[in-house]
């Protein structure tokens, strides 16, 4: 599954928050959020989620953040 970074860092921007801010709340450093930020790291699922409490997103909410949304439902009748 691959991540939207784009959004991830839109909605942080959107949501006032700098990088430093982030790493704080995920207990890292900042430059280790920048990576992860920029893709040269992967994200762990409790960064993610960490990330979506720090936004205020619940949890039925994360798939946003996935360019294939694991959690939709597809109909595939054919």
């Amino acid at each position: 599954m691959k991540l939207n970074l784009k959004r991830i860092k839109a909605e942080r921007i959107a949501n006032g928050l700098t990088q430093a801010d982030v790493a704080e709340a995920l207990k890292i450093t900042r430059s280790s959020y920048a990576l992860r930020e920029n893709g040269h790291t992967n994200w762990t699922i409790d960064n993610l989620t960490s990330f979506c409490k720090l936004i205020g997103l619940g949890p039925n909410e994360i798939g946003i953040f996935f360019l294939d949304n694991p959690f939709e439902k597809t109909n595939k009748a054919g």
